[in-house]
């Protein structure tokens, strides 16, 4: 949201003003791709151990949010378990590629001297080397040669990969497979005497 100019959000813990234009997305979405994948990363395996745990259709395989009983194989049910399946999963996977592209067009800089990086000429995988032993910050795009004085400072160049890059991905790739996982058809046997077994039926 901060990104589109809401920068009585996220903006602001970065210095933006309320109320007014965003002066460095290329900040905000640095730490929006940190932050934001950080946090899908922990909630992907939760959700990946429950597809695979429980369910014999897609719609019983994700969890029921808000509407304890709900009927997921009826049509409304599928309903709802779709709108979750965006709203949860595929909407911040977008956001989190979305803040890791904006970051990367961000200039980078080291405070308080002439060393300026342009966007397109180097990349948050493997950060500039201050120079000058200061710190090293990205801001937004296109700033030009003007004294780095602004902008938001970029974790160590050994954790900004990490955090920034190994994270992100694995979150991503978990729920990938998660949602592979999630529409593959499987029927879970039932006991019968005798210790024999056979197809559950499909009741959806």
């Amino acid at each position: 949201m901060s990104l589109q100019g809401g920068t009585e959000f996220v903006g602001r813990v970065l210095g933006e003003k309320g109320g007014t234009p965003v002066t460095n997305p290329a900040g905000i979405a640095y730490f929006g791709a940190i932050v934001g994948g950080g946090l899908f990363l922990i909630a992907s395996i939760p959700f990946l151990l429950h597809v695979h745990r429980h369910g014999d259709r897609w719609h019983s395989r994700i969890p029921v949010i808000w509407l304890e009983g709900l009927n997921t194989a009826a049509w409304e049910g599928k309903a709802f378990q779709l709108c979750v399946l965006l709203l949860l999963v595929c909407a911040p996977a977008i956001g989190i590629v979305r803040c890791m592209q904006v970051a990367e067009l961000g200039d980078i800089c080291e405070q308080d001297t002439g060393n300026v990086y342009k966007g397109e000429d180097t990349n948050l995988f493997a950060a500039p080397v201050a120079k000058q032993g200061k710190q090293i910050r990205l801001r937004r795009a296109g700033s030009g040669n003007a004294a780095c004085t602004e902008g938001v400072e970029l974790f160590p160049r050994t954790w900004s990969p990490m955090f920034f890059y190994v994270v992100p991905s694995l979150g991503l790739s978990i729920m990938a497979l998660a949602i592979v996982l999630l529409f593959v058809p499987r029927n879970r046997q039932t006991p019968l005497a005798g210790g024999a077994s056979s197809p559950a039926k499909d009741v959806t």
